[in-house]
Parts: structure tokens; sequence; C-alpha cells
């Protein structure tokens, strides 16, 4: 089969999608009438978290970062507010890629809400750092944090999977080539590591403002994070979602070799995390690297469990750090409280039942 890009629209075609990548559709969206109606739960879900920056206001952080913070935590605040930026950065035009191949309208019109929150998380750490910093300090942490060893290590193992993806996206559309097994293996390795990117980077990095909060400090910076966090929290569980939806098409992808390798991608980069970590927060007392590494293990355990992935770290099935949860709360009325509430660290944002991990099946 060609790889035909989606038509937004084809009237010879049905309106439900035969296939997710590289099937048939109208492109005409029947909400009531779709493969997969998660969708619709999930459009709904994605709709309700709306947000908007200017909703959290900076002037009490502002003064903290002046007079709480030391010389330490300022600078690991400024370079993981940079660090974010560029992943957030690398998931917009990721996402962009994606829906550009998917023939399902229904799971299009999801990549493209997710890919609009995206940019609204680019601008939150903008916002972020542009009320602690002046202009040129900004663009100074924004641009060292691409100099960093470890850092730059940590983000090209999902950076790779994704500009792959893009470059043959590339080729397959000019060359009008094959929906070949190939392409498709470079489809599953990029969503897999778009989940690493959104599930583990991402969630991983959002702790030191939790941490920073539990020392009564940033709590506004936290909120932004938190409102950051409950969408990053949907994106994961989406894209396991996808995956799992990806391997019930393409029973060729559904494999023992592609089980351990998902496996050994997430091994990966949790081993680089702990590297990046052990780098960034040496000099940080608020946050310590073993709960961390555990923290970090245990985000692992989730986003494999949402995509039908066997989990790699079972010794640490459950979260040990409880104040995690607590200052990793979603707060939108009052940014001097924190106010508890389970997100995924317990149960997903959306009740949907995911594998045990003995195969990719929904």
């Amino acid at each position: 089969m060609t790889i035909q890009p989606f038509r937004v629209f084809d009237g010879g075609k049905p309106n439900v999608a035969s296939k997710v990548f590289g099937g048939d559709a109208s492109g005409i969206r029947d909400w009531d009438n779709i493969k997969y109606p998660e969708m619709l739960e999930i459009n709904k879900q994605l709709f309700a978290e709306y947000w908007i920056e200017d909703e959290v206001k900076l002037g009490k952080d502002l003064e903290d970062y002046k007079n709480k913070l030391n010389n330490n935590e300022r600078e690991v605040y400024n370079y993981i507010s940079g660090k974010l930026n560029w992943l957030d950065s690398i998931a917009t035009d990721f996402n962009f890629i994606l829906g550009y191949l998917c023939t399902d309208p229904s799971v299009r019109s999801n990549i493209a809400l997710i890919n609009s929150f995206e940019q609204l998380h680019n601008r939150s750490y903008q916002y972020l750092t542009a009320t602690m910093l002046t202009q040129e300090q900004k663009e100074q942490a924004f641009e060292h944090i691409k100099t960093i060893p470890q850092l730059v290590k940590r983000n090209e193992h999902v950076i790779s999977k994704i500009q792959t993806l893009v470059d043959e996206t590339k080729l397959h559309i000019q060359e009008d080539a094959e929906l070949n097994q190939e392409f498709l293996q470079t489809i599953f390795e990029g969503i897999l590591a778009n989940l690493v990117l959104e599930g583990l980077y991402f969630s991983g990095g959002f702790v030191y403002f939790h941490s920073l909060a539990r020392d009564q400090k940033m709590i506004e910076s936290n909120n932004m994070i938190n409102l950051i966090r409950a969408d990053e929290t949907q994106h994961s569980v989406f894209y396991g979602m996808l995956l799992q939806i990806l391997m019930k098409e393409n029973p060729g992808l559904n494999t023992k070799e592609n089980m351990n390798f998902a496996v050994e991608f997430v091994k990966k980069a949790v081993e680089l995390e702990k590297e990046w970590a052990t780098h960034i927060f040496a000099n940080i007392d608020t946050l310590q690297i073993k709960e961390y590494n555990d923290y970090v293990e245990y985000l692992a355990n989730v986003i494999c469990r949402n995509a039908g992935i066997e989990q790699p770290f079972p010794n640490n099935a459950e979260i040990k750090s409880r104040w995690i949860i607590t200052y990793g709360s979603k707060s939108r009325s009052d940014s001097s409280q924190i106010v508890t509430r389970t997100d995924f660290l317990q149960g997903n944002a959306i009740n949907y039942t995911h594998e045990s991990g003995e195969d990719f099946d929904l």
C-alpha cells in the first residue's frame, strides 16, 4: 500500500476510518460513529483542561526568586524551565508530523488539540523565566542547556527517533513509497520516544518545582507546572492508547522483539535521566537523588502500563515519595493553597483499562 497522508475529504470513503495510519476515511467527523469511541472521551477531557498562562500570577514568586532561592536553586530553576521548553518544542513538531500521517479524523483531531496545548506550554515556560530574568539572562539560560553534555545525551535518545520519523515521512511522501513494515516500525518507535518525552522527561522535570513548593518557595510557579502536568498526563494516556492501537491494527509489529525493544528503550531513558538528575540536582537540598531516582522508575512503569508494555521496574510499581502527590496537585482558584487531588500518580486522568503487559492487545 502506498502511503497517503490524510485527505480533507474523500466522498467515496466511509466516515469511519479503516485504520489510524494508512487507512481510508471520508474526512467527516461523525463523533457518534467512530472506530474508537474512547477518542470522543479524550477529546472532551482535553477541552475540559483549557487554560492560559496569564491565569497564574507570579508576583510572589518574583520575590521568592530574589530573596528565598539561593544561587544554585535559581540556576536549576532557569535550566529546568529551559529544558522543558526544549522538549515542548520537539513535542510540537512531533504532533505536527504525526497528525499529517494519521488517517483517522477523530484521532487526528485529538493530536491537533494536544499540539495546541504543547504550544501553550512553550509560552508558559517563557512566562516563568521572562518574569524572573532579564531577556539577556533568559536567552543565556536557554542557550546554555543546549551545551550541557548530560542533557544533550539524554534528549538525543528521544530526538533521534522523532527525527527519523520526520525524515522517513518526507522520503515516503516524495517517493510515493509503500507503507511497509519498516515505516510502521518507524512510527512505532517515534510514538514510543514521544511517550518517554511526555511521561518521563516532562514529568520528572516537574518534581523540582514540587520540591520548592514543599519548602514554601515558588508556589505560583508550581501551580503553573501542575496545570501543565495535568495536560501531559492526558497526553501520555492518549499516546499509550495510540501505541496499543498501532499494535492491534498492525499485528506484524506485535512481536516479542518489539516488546523487548520498548522495555530496553525505556530503561535506557531512565538511566540517562538519572545521569542528568545527578548533575543538575547535585547542590539542591529540597530534593534527594535517591527519591528522585525511585520516582523516575515509577514514571517509567506508568508509561509502560499505559502502553500495554511490561513494567521495567517492578520494585517501584507504586510511588514512594508521597509528598510528590501532595505538591503535584492542580489548584486553579487560589495560588496560595496546595490542593491535593488524585491524578495519574494513582489513577489515570481518564479511566481506561490497560493491559498487564503480556502483549499489546487493547
